[in-house]
């Protein structure tokens, strides 16, 4: 919301000063502020002596003007300039709103000293085809800042989502009047010739409008507003166009409330209100047609499309030059209605912004007086006497009870009466025996619902800075974190303590990303996504951990590590589903402070880092075959316990990581679904340390290429002798059928040394079930 401080001090008397301190304590910041029109001096009023051509050039005039002590040869290229016309003059050292410095020069041998302006380059208009004269005699000499009032000063406010009745002059004026504790002066409508008995009959067919309310205006005479107005206007950030579209932003900005105007000779004499039909088109003020699905709110004449109500007017029933009749709309629209069209259309105005989120609704007829007042003052229309008012959605003024001692117990400070403090923002509050009804202003009726908000008032007022900080006191009846919260804990800081940093990623992803890299299903699509591009509850946490691990990449951050824990969504038996998950993704150098160690992370890093966190939950798992899209088959596994699939680890496709994450290197990234880890019950287990020695006996057999490995190993592990096996060697060069792989084994018994033939025969034993059951026999 931006606002005029001259305009501002129509309805209370405030200083540039005052606003920039009191606005951002009673809860509203200002983005920014400045001149409204960065303007500098000297422009000064002149008028126009005598007008000559000039000698040398066909498309300039000499013009001489008196500027009241003297006079100044000014040239110009606008041939319509006149004799006897003010002028507003900018002399050298001057400076215009388009940031253009004045200097006198010369120009084909005539010197000019200064510039004759038009209302462009004083900021008053977006284009002007000629420098702006009159016939209105002013004082020669007088400075044309000061005398229009050019040294207004705006603030642009930032107005939360829940207080839309600070989109307006009125609002603002609530505010600060409460806030510096000084009387408002709020203009009483009143039309001095309403005549006629003129109407049109209004007919509302949805539940999607709460009120309409309409006026006839005849003989309205359309032209440009008057000067005052259109500096408001431009102030407010809004483009003068007409005065009787000029009348309606205006009063939008003052009451908060959007109106429109119809050409009534457009009408075909009534006004129906209804739901729109799937297939319907119309033209609006933006100059674009849009199609409607259904459901949207439109005004219409029984015939012809009018209006996207609460939207945008049509483009064929609006305002022109040839207007003389007028049809005022004051109207009360359901704001989630509005909302969900305006984002459904992509169509968005200053009208549906304070729709969605609720304008007042008794203040109908006070908007359509104030609108008929300057309507009748500036356009010299004749407002009818009847004013229709369709109410079908009657809302009831809410009434909140708050005990006397709420103000101590919530904020902490004693007040003899509350309504000393909320009674200038518009509350009516009656003092009951046990505490305060307090009767909510119908601009605030999306606002405040409960006696905590009434506090916030309250405490708004009163002055956040002048409340005592207490720290709260809570009995303390839980009992720490639960099981799963600790494992969770637990989790986190084992992948902290592996180098890794946590990262916290949006829980959406892209359905266009999805459907190139579908790690993990589809997800649960968002019908109503807050960010276009993220229309999918993330069905994997690899979408986001990607995205933050390609941001670093690109930023020369090219050892980056990260994990998060959190939920992924997918449909399960047509309902959406959600799970806690582990989800880890790691590129660059394995040890980035230990200069001699040039290794890069690879998968047999990240195998390294999940057994450890499985072995501190005491589970045992495998690895196995899996197939998963965007990743490198060879190089990607599926992570088993009990022979259920709990997650997975791999490569990711080189070529999808450079074309979708612009990253070089190779990435490896994975997945742990957590309820297994959670539900666990295998808790640490403690032996004492060994006090016989272990005897090795390393094997090399010769391995088909593509068999598991893990299907000797598992042999090994059978035997009751073997404490640890593992892989010492693999060596490539035997074959292109055929590598070898050479694994060892440690031997040990709890009780006693081993001898040499009890290994053997262990170790023969072992052979014997490879042999038979695998096929494969020992290299040598």
């Amino acid at each position: 919301m931006r606002i005029s401080l001259e305009w501002l001090n129509q309805y209370v008397d405030v200083s540039k000063e005052e606003v920039s301190e009191y606005l951002p304590k009673l809860g509203f910041d200002i983005g920014e502020e400045g001149p409204v029109f960065p303007l500098r001096g000297p422009i000064i009023v002149g008028r126009i002596e005598n007008v000559e051509k000039h000698p040398q050039a066909d498309k300039l005039v000499v013009c001489k003007v008196n500027i009241g002590n003297e006079y100044k040869t000014i040239l110009t290229a606008d041939l319509s300039v006149q004799e006897g016309k003010y002028v507003f003059v900018a002399l050298q050292g001057a400076r215009l709103a388009n940031g253009v410095e004045i200097q006198e020069r010369v120009m084909r041998g005539v010197p000019s000293q200064g510039m004759m302006c038009s209302l462009e380059e004083l900021g008053l208009e977006q284009k002007s085809e000629h420098v702006y004269m009159t016939d209105e005699e002013l004082p020669l000499g007088a400075d044309v800042i000061k005398m229009l009032d050019l040294n207004d000063w705006y603030f642009e406010m930032e107005i939360t989502p829940n207080r839309p009745d600070v989109l307006s002059y009125f609002g603002v004026t609530r505010e600060l009047s409460a806030g510096l504790k000084r009387k408002p002066h709020f203009p009483i409508p009143s039309v001095k010739h309403a005549e006629g008995n003129d109407k049109v009959e209004v007919y509302i067919e949805t539940d999607g409008c709460w009120r309409y309310t309409a006026r006839v205006i005849r003989n309205v005479k359309v032209g440009p507003s008057p000067l005052w107005m259109q500096k408001r206007l431009i102030a407010s950030g809004i483009r003068p166009i007409n005065n009787i579209v000029d009348i309606t932003n205006y009063v939008m900005l003052e009451t908060g409330h959007p109106v429109h105007a119809f050409d009534l000779a457009k009408l075909n004499g009534k006004i129906v209100v209804r739901d729109a039909r799937p297939g319907e088109k119309m033209l609006l003020l933006d100059g674009k047609t849009y199609e409607f699905s259904g459901g949207e709110v439109l005004i219409t004449d029984g015939e012809k499309l009018l209006a996207l109500g609460g939207i945008m007017g049509g483009e064929e029933s609006g305002i022109s030059s040839n207007t003389t009749d007028v049809l005022l709309e004051v109207a009360m629209f359901d704001p989630v209605r509005i909302r969900k069209a305006s984002r459904k259309l992509g169509v968005s105005s200053d009208s549906s912004y304070r729709f969605e989120r609720g304008v007042d609704f008794d203040d109908a007829l006070f908007v359509i007086e104030r609108l008929s007042q300057l309507i009748e003052e500036l356009a010299g229309g004749k407002p009818s006497k009847e004013i229709v008012d369709n109410y079908p959605h009657k809302i009831e003024q809410r009434k909140i009870f708050v005990p006397k001692n709420y103000t101590k117990r919530v904020l902490g400070i004693d007040v003899k009466h509350i309504g000393d403090y909320i009674e200038p923002l518009g509350f009516e509050v009656e003092e009951t025996k046990d505490g305060y009804d307090v009767y909510v202003p119908s601009f605030r009726y999306f606002d405040v619902s409960l006696p905590e908000d009434v506090m916030e008032e309250v405490g708004r007022i009163h002055g956040y800075e002048h409340l005592h900080a207490e720290p709260p006191r809570m009995v303390a009846t839980e009992k720490g974190r639960s099981e799963k919260q600790k494992r969770r804990f637990e989790i986190k800081n084992l992948m902290t303590a592996m180098g890794f940093n946590e990262a916290n990623t949006l829980s959406f992803a892209a359905s266009k990303v999805i459907d190139i890299f579908d790690i993990n299903g589809k997800g649960v699509p968002i019908s109503n996504p807050i960010i276009s591009d993220f229309d999918t509850m993330r069905p994997s946490l690899l979408y986001g951990l990607l995205d933050s691990l390609s941001y670093n990449y690109k930023r020369q951050m090219k050892d980056v590590r990260l994990f998060e824990v959190g939920k992924v969504f997918s449909i399960v038996d047509g309902k959406p589903h959600e799970q806690e998950v582990l989800g880890f993704v790691a590129t660059g150098r394995e040890s980035v402070k230990d200069y001699t160690d040039k290794r890069t992370v690879s998968f047999y890093t990240m195998k390294g880092v999940l057994e450890e966190l499985f072995e501190q939950f005491g589970l045992e798992v495998t690895f196995g075959k899996i197939e998963k899209k965007g990743f490198v088959p060879t190089a990607t596994a599926g992570i088993y316990h009990k022979g259920q699939l709990i997650g997975f680890v791999g490569l990711l496709d080189p070529e999808l990581a450079d074309k979708l994450y612009d990253v070089k290197d190779e990435i490896y990234a994975g997945e742990i679904y957590l309820e297994t880890i959670y539900s666990s019950d295998a808790g640490k287990t403690y032996q004492p340390l060994p006090q016989f020695p272990y005897v090795r006996r390393d094997v090399s057999y010769l391995i088909p290429i593509g068999y598991e490995i893990e299907n000797l190993l598992k042999i090994y592990k059978d035997n009751p002798l073997v404490e640890e096996v593992g892989i010492d060697d693999i060596y490539r060069k035997v074959g292109d059928e055929f590598y070898s792989v050479t694994i060892y084994a440690k031997f040990r018994h709890p009780e006693r040394t081993l001898s040499d033939e009890e290994v053997d025969l262990a170790l023969e034993d072992i052979k014997e079930r490879i042999k038979k059951e695998c096929g494969i026999n020992p290299r040598f």
